[in-house]
C-alpha cells in the first residue's frame, strides 16, 4: 500500500536516521517502524518511533536490563494498533559508544529498531611502533601502543610468518601505554623468526577498530642478520635466500592513489590495487632507490617519511635496463623488522635540472627545477572521462601531463585515474617554478605504439606527485621563465582563417579549406574540462573526490579578462568532462589528406613574426588528436619563410605520431581518449623573421585501423587531425 506521511518532530532529541526521508510517497509495509536506525547523541534525551501498521503490535527492549535505554509510551501500555508513535529515553553516555535494539511484533510478523548512541570517549587502538626486534634468547618484549582499552576488551591474533612451528609469543599484556609480552628462545642458530600480533575491537556499533606490530626474533646467537647497502642489493638479482636487511627511508604514501601505474590487464581492464601495492624506499642520503610491489594491499605498511628495516630474505630482486632500475617484489608485512616515524624533514633535498638526472635517481624523491606546464587549459587528466574510472569505462589508467624546464627539455608528469585530486576544479598553475616527485621510468602506449603493449616510449625519465604541493608553480603566467610569442588556446576563426586567442602575431590555416564555408576548419569537442567529473556508475561515488558531477561550473582554464571562456551550459553534461563544439575549444578540418594532383600532403600552416625576440631557447607546444581513424599516423613538423606547401624546400624539425580517437566498440591500446601534447623545439634559425612558417603535414601514406595490428599498415583516406592547443613560447 501506499500513504502519504507527515510526520510531527517529537521530543528534545536531536535524531538522524540511516535511512532516506525526502517526503516523497513512501512504499510502506503493512507493518514496521519508519526507522530502522537511530543516532542518539552522548548527552542522551529523547526520542520518537513512528510505526506504520494497520494491525496490532506488542513492542519491547531486547535487553531490558540494559540499564541506559528505556521505553516512554506515555502510559499506555506495550500494545499498540494502527500507525503510531512510542518514545524511548536515552541516558548520558560518558563512555563508548553503544546499541540497544527494540522489537516490534505482531501475530506473524516481526521487526527491530536499533538505537545507537555515540559515545563521550572514542575507542582508540594504535601500534606507535609497527614493528619490533627481539632478542633470539627470548624474554620480554614490548611494543608502544596508544590506547584507552582495556586486553580483556581486545580480540588477540597471533600469525607466525615464518617457517617455524610457532607458539613462541606468550603471556600478552597492556600497561602504561606498552603491549608486553614473552617470547620463547629461537634454538636455530641461522634462520630468524617472524610474527605478526593483531588487537582488534568491536564496538557497540559493531564496527571495528583493529591494529598490528609485527616482530622479528634473531637467530641463537643473536643475530639478525646483517645489513647491506643498496648498492649490494643490485647484486641480488632474483630470489634473496640470505638473511639480509637493508635501512632507508619511505617516499611514498600508504593509499595513495598516485604512488604507482595501475596496469592494464585488458583492452577494457585495469588492475587499480597497483598504486596501493607500490611503495619506494631510497638509501638514507637519498643517492640510491628501489621500488617495493608487496603482495597485497595490506601488507603495504609503509609510512611516508618513516626509516625502515626490510629483511630481503624471500624478495624477489627484479633488474630493469634503459634506465636501469631496480624492483623487489614479493614484499610482505612481515619482513618489515623495524618502523620509525619521520617527517619530510628528514628527506635529503635533490635539487636537479632535467639534463642533469642520471639513473641513480630513479625512485628518489627529486625536485625538478625552473619547470611549466606550457599547454595553458584543462586539468592534470584531460581525458573523455566515458573511457575511465569516473564512469566505470576502465580503459584510460593516466595521463602523462606535458612539462618542460627552463633548458629547453621537455618530459612527463604521470597522473592516475585514481588520483583523487586530478581533476577537482582547479586551474593549473601556468607560472614557472619546482615539481617534486619520485622519478620513474613508464611507458604509455596510447602516446606512442611500438608494436606491443607496455613499450610506448616516452622519454628515459618521467615523474610522479604526491600531492598537489609537490606541482610548486607559479599562479600566473606573468611570473614564469617564459613568454609567448603566440598562443591558439581554443579556435579563433575570422576571415576564414584562425587568430591566435593571445596577442596578434600571425594566423593558421589549412591548404584545403572546407569547401562549403571556405573556413580553415571548425570546433570539436575536447575533454579540457577541469572538473569534477563523474556519473552514477562511479566506482568512487562514496568518497568525497568521487561521485555524480553533472554540468559546467569550472570550466576549462581558460580565463580572458576575469571572464571564464569556456560557458556552454553543455559541457560536461553527462560528467565525462567533454566540452561541446561549439565552444571550439577544439578545432579541425576533414578532408583526403594525401593530394594526388601535387603527390603531397595537405597541411596545416602557422605564420608568425619573431622579429625582435632574443633567446637562446624558443619551442612549441601542440596538443592533437586522430579525430576519425584513417587520418595521418605520422605527422612531420617543417619550417620555412616562403609558406608554399608546393615547394620542396622546407627545413625539418622532428616527426611524430598522433594517437586515433578511442574507439568504444574495440579499444585498441593506441587509441587515446585525449589529446596528445607535444613539445617541439624549434632551430634558433627561426629567430628575425618577419614571417616564419611552420607546417604540419603527414610525413607519409601510412594510417591506422579499427583491427588489432592494424597501427599504421592501412592507406590514409579522409581524416581530421584536431589541434586543442598551439603555443610558441621562448626564454626572456
Amino acid at each position: 500500500m501506499y500513504r502519504r506521511l507527515l510526520l510531527p518532530l517529537l521530543g528534545g532529541l536531536a535524531l538522524t536516521a540511516c535511512e532516506k526521508d525526502n517526503g516523497e510517497e513512501t512504499r510502506v509495509s503493512e507493518f514496521g517502524p519508519y526507522k530502522k536506525e537511530i543516532i542518539a547523541p552522548w548527552k542522551g534525551g529523547t526520542g520518537s518511533i513512528p510505526v506504520l501498521a494497520n494491525q496490532p503490535y506488542d513492542i519491547e527492549l531486547i535487553n531490558p536490563d540494559n540499564g541506559w535505554l528505556t521505553l516512554d509510551t506515555e502510559g499506555r501500555g506495550t500494545h499498540f494498533t494502527g500507525d503510531d508513535y512510542f518514545k524511548f529515553q536515552a541516558t548520558t553516555n560518558d563512555g563508548f559508544p553503544r546499541m540497544e535494539g527494540i522489537r516490534l511484533w505482531t501475530h506473524n510478523r516481526a521487526d527491530t529498531v536499533y538505537i545507537k548512541q555515540e559515545g563521550f570517549i572514542t575507542p582508540k587502538l594504535d601500534f606507535s611502533t609497527r614493528s619490533i626486534m627481539v632478542l633470539g634468547d627470548g624474554g620480554q618484549a614490548t611494543a608502544q601502543l596508544s590506547t584507552n582499552l582495556e586486553l580483556e576488551d581486545l580480540r588477540q591474533s597471533i600469525v607466525y610468518t615464518s617457517a617455524d612451528e610457532g607458539g613462541w609469543i606468550s603471556d600478552l599484556d597492556i600497561s602504561n601505554g606498552f603491549l608486553i609480552l614473552q617470547t620463547d628462545p629461537n634454538a636455530d642458530p641461522e634462520a630468524l623468526r617472524n610474527a605478526r600480533i593483531t588487537l582488534s575491537y568491536r564496538d557497540g556499533w559493531n564496527r571495528t577498530i583493529s591494529s598490528t606490530v609485527y616482530l622479528t626474533q634473531a637467530n641463537a646467537k643473536n643475530e639478525f642478520g646483517h645489513e647491506i647497502s643498496f648498492s649490494e642489493v643490485r647484486d641480488l638479482v632474483g630470489i634473496v635466500n640470505k638473511d639480509v636487511y637493508i635501512e632507508g627511508r619511505i617516499i611514498s604514501d600508504i593509499g595513495n592513489g598516485n604512488n604507482g601505474e595501475n596496469m592494464m590487464t585488458g583492452q577494457t581492464s585495469i588492475d587499480y590495487t597497483e598504486t596501493y601495492r607500490t611503495a619506494y624506499i631510497q638509501s638514507l642520503d637519498g643517492s640510491q632507490g628501489f621500488m617495493i610491489k608487496t603482495v597485497t594491499e595490506d601488507d603495504n605498511i609503509f609510512e611516508r617519511y618513516s626509516k625502515v628495516r626490510i629483511l630481503l630474505k624471500g624478495v624477489t630482486v627484479e633488474a630493469e635496463s634503459n634506465p636501469e632500475r631496480y624492483i623487489l617484489k614479493k614484499v610482505t608485512s612481515a619482513m618489515v623488522m623495524s618502523s620509525v616515524s619521520g617527517s619530510a624533514a628528514d628527506i635529503p633535498q635533490k635539487v636537479k635540472r632535467y639534463n642533469e638526472l642520471t639513473d641513480m635517481d630513479v625512485y628518489t624523491w627529486v625536485t625538478l627545477a625552473d619547470c611549466e606546464l606550457p599547454v595553458r587549459k584543462g586539468s592534470l587528466t584531460p581525458i573523455n572521462e566515458g573511457y575511465a574510472r569516473s564512469t566505470n569505462a576502465n580503459r584510460e589508467t593516466k595521463y602523462p601531463m606535458l612539462v618542460r624546464d627552463k633548458n629547453g627539455d621537455s618530459f612527463y608528469m604521470l597522473t592516475n585515474t585514481t588520483c583523487k585530486y586530478r581533476r577537482d576544479g582547479s586551474m593549473l598553475p601556468y607560472g614557472s617554478g619546482n615539481i617534486s616527485g619520485v622519478l620513474v621510468h613508464e611507458t604509455h602506449d596510447r602516446f606512442v605504439w611500438m608494436g606491443s603493449k607496455d613499450m610506448g616510449d616516452i622519454g628515459r625519465y618521467q615523474i610522479r606527485h604526491l600531492t598537489r604541493k609537490d606541482i610548486a608553480l607559479e599562479k600566473d603566467f606573468e611570473n614564469s621563465f617564459s613568454a609567448l610569442l603566440t598562443e591558439y588556446r581554443y579556435g579563433k576563426l575570422e576571415s576564414h582563417i584562425f587568430r591566435p586567442t593571445t596577442g596578434d602575431n600571425g594566423y593558421l590555416t589549412f591548404t584545403h579549406p572546407d569547401e562549403k564555408s571556405g573556413d580553415a576548419g571548425w570546433g570539436v569537442s575536447d575533454p579540457s574540462y577541469l572538473g569534477p567529473i563523474g556519473n552514477e556508475s562511479n566506482p568512487d561515488k562514496e568518497k568525497p573526490w568521487g561521485g555524480t558531477n553533472k554540468g559546467n561550473i569550472n570550466g576549462n582554464g581558460v580565463v580572458e579578462n576575469g571572464k571564464q571562456m569556456c560557458s556552454d551550459p553543455g559541457t560536461n553534461h553527462d560528467g565525462k568532462g567533454n566540452l561541446t563544439s561549439t565552444e571550439f575549444s577544439a578545432w579541425t578540418n576533414k578532408c583526403q589528406w594525401w593530394n594526388t594532383e601535387t603527390d603531397r600532403s595537405e597541411a596545416w600552416l602557422l605564420h608568425f613574426s619573431t622579429q625582435g625576440i632574443s633567446t637562446d631557447v624558443l619551442s612549441m607546444q601542440v596538443a592533437m588528436q586522430n579525430r576519425s581513424i584513417g587520418g595521418p599516423r605520422y605527422i612531420r613538423v617543417d619550417w620555412s619563410e616562403h609558406g608554399d606547401n608546393n615547394r620542396d624546400d622546407w627545413n625539418p624539425i622532428t616527426e611524430f605520431q598522433v594517437p586515433d580517437i578511442v574507439n568504444w566498440n574495440y579499444t585498441l591500446y593506441w587509441q587515446c581518449a585525449g589529446y596528445k601534447y607535444i613539445n617541439v623545439p624549434l632551430p634558433l634559425e627561426l629567430l628575425g623573421k618577419d614571417d616564419v612558417c611552420i607546417r604540419f603535414s603527414a610525413a607519409n601514406k601510412k594510417a591506422g585501423g579499427k583491427e588489432d595490428g592494424e597501427f599504421d599498415d592501412q592507406i590514409i583516406t579522409t581524416g581530421e587531425i584536431a589541434f586543442s592547443y598551439i603555443g610558441v613560447r621562448y626564454n626572456k
